[in-house]
């Protein structure tokens, strides 16, 4: 079978097919903000949300109630990248802290607290690298991570909970 030419094209239902994936993924960029900053700090909930899903929420709610009377100010909420989501970033004192809200009934596997393992960690690292990079405006500042945990209805707000290492 001789070989095609380098200059002719591909078969024209290849080329369409390949056309209109490309359309579709411009058209999927288009629905998207151009410009990062003009994501919503507290986006609409989706009106479909399961039973735990709707249990997270209240949670990150109650953390966000918490974290105001101790003197925080929300920076911003659910903030989502490839890496994963931060759901809480305040502002106390100069400091940003990205703040994870979990939430369990069951302590059978270690709690709340224990699921914030080194993998979600290096997660929330790389979602903050994220945020200061294409959000934040300012000169760059210190930075902690929080977790609030709440079992059995007992809130535990673990403070500067592990450092940012370099993943």
């Amino acid at each position: 079978m001789p070989l095609a030419p380098a200059d002719e094209h591909p078969p024209d239902a290849a080329y369409a097919s390949a056309h209109r994936a490309q359309v579709r993924a411009r058209k999927r960029r288009l629905k998207r903000p151009a410009n990062p900053a003009q994501i919503d700090a507290a986006p609409q909930a989706p009106a479909h949300r399961s039973p735990s899903q709707r249990a997270g929420d209240d949670a990150e709610d109650q953390a966000l109630r918490h974290l105001e009377r101790a003197g925080l100010t929300l920076v911003a909420r659910n903030v989502a990248c490839r890496a994963g989501e931060i759901d809480l970033i305040m502002l106390h004192d100069g400091i940003l802290v990205f703040v994870e809200v979990r939430s369990r009934d069951q302590t059978r596997y270690g709690g709340a607290a224990a699921s914030v393992g080194r993998a979600k960690q290096r997660r929330l690292v790389q979602a903050a690298q994220f945020f200061l990079k294409t959000q934040w405006r300012a000169a760059l500042p210190h930075c902690r991570f929080d977790v609030f945990a709440f079992e059995h209805a007992e809130l535990h707000w673990i403070r500067d909970a592990f450092q940012a290492r370099t993943y």
